[in-house]
């Protein structure tokens, strides 16, 4: 594979704020109805970001917010409920990844036949969606620096009930503009800061050994992991400081597009389960098999040793070393048992850990009872 599309039109900083609203007020100019989705706190009064509302000032708009972490069924069907009778044209999503991918499903259910949550199901699991002819535009404004959903194409929604997570995907869902304030993240929980800059160290990756990486998808890797590696650990000294933030951002972006085509592999599909059924914040869940299903890939891993590097690692026992650094330094266990899980949990799950498009994007099959003994190592 050596192809990449990724249609995003990027904004990184203050300094492109002109251009950006310049842009945004010539491709916008006709939409009538704006629905603003926030993560909530008050966060569409942050000063840097007057001048993007100010675009749509005098347009009809409604305020949303989606104060939740991981959307399930539920959060998305009452999401639909309060904007049901406001014919949105275009949505500005202000959050993190739970309010980007709730702007997706948004975008991909609105104007679709849905009576109950179970109707959303049947929708995403039967992707009705992409019988649609045309998908209402969005804009992400992301206010951390981990998930990417910015510049991707799909969104996560969770199903508790049934106990597993869907993918929202089609190619009509990439952001019409992604604009990255990293003044934004400022705000963030440390402890949230650390998770999401593991979840895009995660992204990066599994997007440079997944079984459609290509030579873009590499580079951009190679770049976001360097630039995590270096500052992730520095952020605890100052988390306020805007430089540290920065970088981080930039190297969530970079993430972002690395697996914007390839999607995520082993680590994101196990992830799954693990903060479904235990809580575990989703990028600390990611990171937590990264060095294990490093060891199991390496022999299919295009040019390894460039991975390694990036990482400052000798081998993948480096790697290790550097995420258990990590987890030290900002007080987060780095054994699955810390978080509750027993040896005789594990088969359930492994039972939920084989995700359609993530476990089988990983170059090295994990068979059921290999999973079982690296879940095992963990604990």
């Amino acid at each position: 594979m050596n192809r990449f599309y990724n249609p995003v039109s990027i904004y990184f900083g203050n300094d492109s704020l002109g251009e950006c609203t310049a842009d945004l007020k010539e491709r916008f100019s006709h939409i009538r109805r704006v629905l603003i989705l926030t993560r909530g706190g008050g966060v569409e009064a942050t000063e840097s970001l007057a001048p993007i509302l100010s675009l749509f000032a005098g347009k009809e708009g409604r305020f949303l917010e989606a104060a939740f972490y991981n959307p399930n069924i539920k959060d998305i069907y009452n999401l639909l409920q309060q904007v049901d009778s406001f014919p949105y044209e275009l949505i500005v999503a202000i959050g993190g990844g739970s309010v980007m991918d709730s702007a997706k499903a948004l975008t991909a259910l609105q104007h679709m036949e849905i009576s109950t949550p179970a109707d959303i199901r049947e929708v995403i699991m039967g992707e009705k969606y992409a019988e649609k002819s045309s998908f209402t535009p969005w804009i992400g404004l992301p206010t951390t620096s981990g998930t990417g959903s910015e510049v991707t194409s799909w969104a996560t929604v969770w199903d508790e009930e049934l106990g597993c997570k869907y993918s929202v995907a089609d190619r009509r869902l990439f952001a019409k503009a992604a604009i990255i304030l990293p003044e934004l993240t400022l705000t963030m929980p440390l402890r949230l800061s650390v998770a999401t800059g593991l979840d895009a160290l995660c992204h990066a990756t599994e997007a440079y050994w997944s079984v459609q990486s290509n030579p873009f998808s590499r580079a951009f890797a190679l770049q976001a992991i360097e630039r995590i590696r270096a500052w992730l650990p520095r952020l605890k000294r100052e988390p306020s400081d805007l430089a540290r933030r920065e970088q981080l951002s930039l190297g969530s972006v970079l993430a972002g597009l690395a697996f914007s085509n390839t999607k995520t592999t082993a680590c994101h599909s196990i992830s799954y389960p693990l903060t479904l059924l235990y809580g575990i914040d989703h990028g600390i869940a990611a990171s937590l098999t990264l060095s294990s299903v490093l060891r199991h890939n390496y022999s299919k891993i295009v040019e390894p040793e460039k991975l390694l590097r990036a990482f400052g690692a000798e081998d993948a026992d480096g790697v290790d070393r550097f995420l258990r650094t990590v987890y030290e330094m900002y007080d987060l266990p780095g054994n699955l048992g810390a978080y509750g899980v027993t040896k005789e949990s594990i088969p359930m799950i492994v039972s939920h850990a084989y995700t359609k498009g993530r476990m089988d994007n990983n170059p090295v099959p994990i068979k059921a009872e290999e999973l079982d003994l690296m879940l095992a190592s963990l604990l």
